[in-house]
């Protein structure tokens, strides 16, 4: 009787690892039944094993696998470009803010040369005018005495103005210059030369005092003789580069 029973639970067990054997091979052994159905009327089956599906399923999974990483990608590309739209959208903005400013900075700087453009002008024609009254004031054609006096002829080569002044009046400077010299010589007690810078030198001959000396720096007007009873005549001259030129040619008798 025991041995049967050994035998009973033998055969049970067999059963058992059959039985899950047929399941494991079950749960493996998929099959996918395809039914075609022809033109003729006929139905074909066909069937694709496990291994086929298996490698499908393997296919789809890369598949996915693939759209997922490329979807991550372009996210990323996407982001990337979105990101460098913005720092160029920004850039631009940046760079109009820039421009406004260079135009406002362009009108200033125009408006400020404009201005000192008419400084300068200005500046060239206050100069000008200087230059030109200083060149008028340097041309010898006032009247050497204070007030009127009589023309004599004078003698001699160079050409010479005589004038007899009244007491109490003056010899003056005909122009603006430089006393280059104070002499004497066989007619008069003095001779004053004045280099007028010009080329021209006015010369005047009185027994006078010189009321100047050498080196002074005189104007139109300038006294140089004061006449006196002893020394009413006066003996005037004008050379241009060195040459004795008639005085009459540039003094004017108004002025």
């Amino acid at each position: 009787m025991q041995n049967q029973d050994t035998t009973n639970v033998e055969n049970v067990e067999e059963t058992t690892q059959q039985n899950a054997k047929v399941k494991r091979q079950r749960k493996h052994n998929y099959t996918l039944m395809l039914f075609v159905d022809s033109k003729e009327g006929r139905i074909r089956q066909m069937g694709i094993g496990p291994t086929v599906i298996e490698s499908v399923a393997v296919v789809c999974l890369v598949i996915l696998l693939a759209l997922s990483v490329l979807c991550a990608v372009r996210g990323n590309q996407v982001e990337e470009l979105q990101r460098i739209n913005q720092s160029q959208a920004d850039r631009i903005v940046e760079l109009e803010e820039v421009n406004t400013d260079l135009i406002a900075l362009r009108e200033e700087l125009t408006d400020k040369v404009t201005i000192l453009s008419d400084t300068i002008n200005q500046k060239v024609e206050e100069e000008e005018a200087l230059e030109e009254a200083q060149a008028q004031a340097r041309m010898p054609v006032g009247f050497p005495m204070s007030s009127s006096a009589s023309l004599e002829e004078a003698d001699g080569d160079e050409p010479m103005v005589k004038l007899n002044g009244t007491e109490g009046n003056s010899v003056i400077a005909s122009a603006d210059g430089t006393v280059i010299s104070i002499t004497t010589d066989t007619s008069y007690l003095h001779c004053i030369k004045i280099d007028h810078g010009n080329g021209y030198m006015s010369i005047y001959r009185n027994d006078g005092d010189a009321m100047v000396k050498e080196g002074d720096e005189v104007v139109r007007g300038a006294i140089l003789y004061v006449i006196g009873e002893e020394n009413t005549e006066l003996g005037y001259q004008i050379t241009y580069d060195d040459k004795y030129m008639d005085p009459m040619e540039l003094i004017n008798i108004d002025g």
